[in-house]
């Protein structure tokens, strides 16, 4: 009775579940069928409206009684044309070559990655007005080159064999047609020349979009120049790039100018500083802004060599620039020479390697190279006004008043970090110098960062086993935890751990930043420098380590002494306060012997002038005639 009772209850369950599903649907069908008759309704008038569109954009246009097309549509409507009408199709330039002003037959469909159809003489101003881009000036830095997206497909295996005899290995958009021709650079980087007018371009020229739009750009900049002004080969080059503004997304065409005689770039419209300076303030000199523009043409040689500059001239230069580097690099410490005295060396070697060759491709990327970091010192260090830095420790900026409050805990940090970040205050002073870094003072002096944490890390793992060990002994593990002898071991092991947990991750920072190039050195000191305390805060920071391994000791030595003071025999009390008094008497005295600040010193110099204005001021009172 129980098992029909059960299989009873399991029917009315599922029928009732039935209903319920079944009204459901009903209620649910209906709102659905709304939704997809309107999604239906919205389709069709979309294409609707895209068809019309498209009849308007593809019209008829009647010239000279003939039907003519104007503007490409992807689907165009087929338009009667008579039977005497025959247009004509010019020959075109090899497979891969294009033109915007090529006519087509009447039953071609044009794409819209196609060149811009055009069958009457009024056809070149519609397909030119098309395309009408804004021009923006831009700097070699911005080429787009070493930032392009991945593109290579790695799943793709086109060619899974070659043919027999095959010799040619050229691909078919290599062949690009026209005056454009490819070419490799040493790097490895392939980029587009027109040889016979002096253009350069990155933009991607073996497909035909970038072509058909690349040579109306080049029309459009080259007739904004002056009269007086053209474009000549290996004197005034011009460099093009095809590039989308990223607020609103419209096409731009990107320039500048190059004029291989007075080393320089030059533009056509207004240029944003802010891409001259690299960060360098108080630039208010014409002469000075041209060693940050020789340096952006230097930065062009080497993206776009050019083999008929004359090298032997330039190769002459930098050896002499390079010499004067070397024996500067010897004979001083506070070089202004990007590079250090090995690199200097090496650069030697290169440039007597490279007199076999100096007019190649190879030899030119490697002078303007070079010459580019020498001309960008020179920017740096206001090279020819009258306040050029001289020294790599010079500063010639003005001083800013500081704030008090700042002044007041700088000096607190530095009396409770027991003078470090004084110390590497003075040592970042010789490397930080007008928010600018000197490459060889950079990595010399992390590599003294470097040594010092990695010494620090070692006492500090010596420390922290001192003081574990010393807990364990007999006489203090039966103390109290309110012990003065418990606290101050806790204390210490606190300090030394947190000093060996800074120094490890400084060491680890001074490796990833310390070997980096000089931009990328001077990006992360601004981050560091960002603070009220400006490099006050990094000083702080690069103390912390020897600091709180200071304070461990401290700590340890107040637990062990207050350990051996208070639980110890007179006889020893007294041996032992002697040794322990005539050990700080001789470490206090080494510690006021090395310091940059001595009381006496100042004392005496400051009763030596009280005391020559007390005889100054008695001489004036003897030398006064009595008054009657």
């Amino acid at each position: 009775m129980l098992h029909n009772h059960n299989s009873d209850s399991v029917r009315r369950l599922i029928h009732r579940l039935r209903v319920f599903l079944k009204a459901l649907l009903r209620h649910i069908s209906f709102p659905l069928r709304l939704v997809q008759y309107t999604c239906r309704t919205l389709l069709r008038l979309y294409y609707g409206s895209c068809s019309i569109a498209s009849r308007r954009r593809f019209q008829c246009i009647y010239a000279d009684r003939h039907p003519e097309r104007v503007a490409g549509s992807s689907q165009p409507i087929m338009i009667p044309t008579p039977s005497n009408y025959q247009p004509q199709v010019p020959s075109l330039q090899g497979p891969a070559s294009c033109s915007c002003g090529s006519l087509l037959p009447v039953h071609a469909l044009p794409t819209l990655s196609s060149c811009t159809l055009q069958l009457s003489s009024t056809a070149p101003a519609n397909s030119q007005s098309q395309f009408a881009p804004s021009f923006e000036p831009f700097v070699p830095s911005d080429v787009m080159r070493y930032d392009k997206a991945p593109s290579i497909n790695p799943d793709t295996n086109k060619y899974e064999s070659l043919e027999p005899l095959t010799r040619e290995f050229l691909d078919v958009h290599q062949q690009v047609g026209g005056t454009w021709h490819t070419s490799i650079h040493p790097e490895g980087a392939l980029y587009f020349h027109d040889h016979i007018r002096g253009i350069y371009t990155d933009s991607n020229l073996q497909y035909r979009g970038p072509r058909c739009k690349i040579d109306p750009c080049v029309d459009k900049v080259l007739a904004l120049m002056p009269s007086g002004l053209q474009l000549e080969r290996d004197k005034i080059e011009l460099v093009v790039q095809l590039a989308r503004n990223q607020k609103t997304g419209a096409e731009i065409c990107r320039y500048y100018f190059v004029d291989h005689d007075k080393h320089l770039l030059f533009w056509l419209h207004e240029l944003s500083t802010a891409k001259l300076y690299c960060g360098v303030q108080g630039v208010d000199k014409l002469s000075h802004i041209k060693y940050a523009v020789e340096h952006l043409y230097w930065q062009h040689c080497e993206l776009y060599p050019n083999a008929n500059i004359l090298c032997a001239r330039l190769f002459k230069e930098l050896k002499e620039v390079v010499v004067h580097a070397s024996a500067e690099t010897i004979t001083t410490d506070v070089s202004l020479s990007p590079f250090d005295g090995d690199e200097l060396s090496k650069i030697l070697d290169l440039i007597d390697r490279l007199k076999e060759n100096v007019d190649g491709v190879y030899s030119i990327c490697v002078i303007a190279r070079f010459m580019r970091y020498f001309t960008r010192a020179k920017f740096f260090n206001f090279c020819g006004l009258p306040t050029a830095r001289l020294d790599a420790d010079q500063t010639v900026y003005k001083k800013k008043k500081k704030n008090k409050l700042v002044l007041v805990l700088s000096w607190a940090f530095n009396v409770a970090m027991f003078g470090a970040p004084q110390s590497h205050m003075e040592e970042l002073r010789r490397v930080w110098v007008d928010r600018s870094i000197n490459s060889p003072r950079w990595k010399n002096f992390n590599s003294k960062l470097s040594n010092e944490w990695s010494s620090i890390t070692i006492y500090s793992t010596v420390m922290v086993a001192v003081d574990v060990s010393f807990l364990a002994v007999p006489s203090v593990s039966i103390l109290g935890s309110d012990s003065v002898t418990i606290i101050s071991t806790y204390l210490s092991i606190f300090c030394i751990v947190g000093s060996l947990v800074v120094s490890l991750f400084l060491t680890r920072q001074s490796r990833m930043y310390g070997q980096e190039s000089a931009d990328t050195a001077v990006q992360f000191l601004k981050k560091m420098t960002g603070s009220a305390f400006g490099t006050k805060a990094v000083a702080i920071v690069h103390g912390l380590p020897y600091a709180m391994l200071l304070w461990g000791m401290l700590y340890f030595m107040l637990a062990f002494s207050y350990q051996v003071f208070t639980s110890t025999p007179t006889l020893t009390l007294a041996t032992s306060g002697a040794a322990c008094g005539l050990v700080a008497l001789f470490t206090l005295w080494l510690i006021y012997a090395a310091r940059d600040f001595h009381v006496s010193t100042r004392l005496l110099g400051w009763l030596e002038t009280l005391r020559a204005s007390i005889c100054k001021a008695r001489s004036k009172t003897r030398t006064q005639p009595d008054i009657p």
